[in-house]
């Protein structure tokens, strides 16, 4: 069997604190035949010098053609000449034997993905968390996975984080590259895109992708803009076709309209016509009993007596009122 050749496509903005730990994961791996390609984002501290400390043979680094992270992959891949593509965000972490062992499992397989478990930290590794294991496993059927973790067969929503994934070079050339249009859940329309279009998923149990979470101190709900809740529309508009062209069961449409309700609830009060349109959907479609948790004690009482729009209107004028 020939050593399969693996591309570590990194798109680099502003993480010049963990790049070092992030890169060493990688040329630590026990598989060896790898390649790195750096794309800085036109980061404004010095990751891009830092990222240029590293270069070498097999590790190139270059500035992005484009703009943004999904830009910023795709020229990573067209650079790239690796059999399997392992995108990895440039402060997450890989565990040694990451690569190798998926690779062992794909056993050259061009048609099929395989994915991890993921751990969120967001200071020492050890203190992390594993969150995704009754989220992923082997299957023959892709759509039963996205099914599951799009919050069908009344299960939570869940989400597998970009570097979990391994994915054979030919595959992503079938399905197409990363989608530039879209500010939020690129992650999520790539993967549905590529996974649904696969001839199964091959979970590796034993390996773990360490992803990086930042106590910036502030409720990340609040920071969410117009246009982030606009591509959040359009990436669940996209996996809806994608879902659906593979299966139109009952558990598949409360996938779909779980994801719609969760750009609804995201949307809601501030952007209206946003709302409307993913509740619409999300009706259409029979409706979802999403109820995630919406801030503090006085604001969840609120959601469990009152309905989550109202626990939201409380929050966000009162956010206002305090800003003021």
């Amino acid at each position: 069997m020939k050593t399969i050749k693996v591309s570590v496509v990194i798109p680099l903005y502003n993480a010049s604190t963990f790049l070092k730990e992030t890169i060493d994961s990688v040329l630590n791996q026990s598989h060896t035949n790898i390649e790195i390609i750096i794309i800085d984002d036109h980061s404004t501290d010095d990751s891009f010098n830092k990222a240029l400390e590293f270069q070498s043979e097999n590790i190139i680094v270059k500035l992005n053609k484009g703009k943004g992270a999904c830009a910023a992959r795709n020229y990573g891949f067209e650079l790239s000449t690796g059999d399997y593509i392992q995108f990895l965000d440039a402060d997450d972490i890989l565990s040694k034997d990451k690569i190798a062992k998926q690779v062992e499992a794909l056993n050259e397989s061009k048609t099929e993905l395989a994915v991890c478990n993921t751990v969120h930290f967001s200071g020492r590794i050890e203190e992390g968390k594993c969150v995704d294991h009754a989220y992923v496993f082997s299957t023959s059927k892709p759509d039963e996975l996205f099914i599951n973790l799009w919050g069908g067969n009344n299960l939570p929503m869940h989400m597998i984080q970009t570097s979990a994934w391994l994915t054979p070079r030919t595959l992503i050339e079938k399905a197409g590259l990363w989608n530039e249009s879209l500010a939020k859940d690129q992650d999520g329309e790539f993967f549905a895109r590529v996974g649904l279009q696969s001839s199964g998923i091959i979970y590796v149990p034993e390996v773990i992708n360490y992803y990086r979470k930042h106590n910036t101190g502030k409720n990340i709900a609040s920071q969410k803009k117009e246009i982030h809740l606009d591509s959040l529309l359009k990436a669940t508009n996209l996996k809806a076709k994608y879902l659906f062209s593979r299966t139109e069961s009952d558990a598949s449409k409360q996938a779909i309209a779980t994801q719609y309700k969760h750009v609804a609830i995201d949307a809601w009060p501030q952007y209206k016509t946003i709302y409307n349109t993913a509740i619409s959907k999300c009706e259409a479609l029979g409706g979802s009993n999403y109820n995630p948790v919406l801030g503090g004690n006085i604001i969840e009482l609120i959601k469990n007596t009152l309905g989550w729009r109202t626990a939201k209107l409380v929050a966000f004028y009162g956010r206002t009122f305090l800003n003021r």
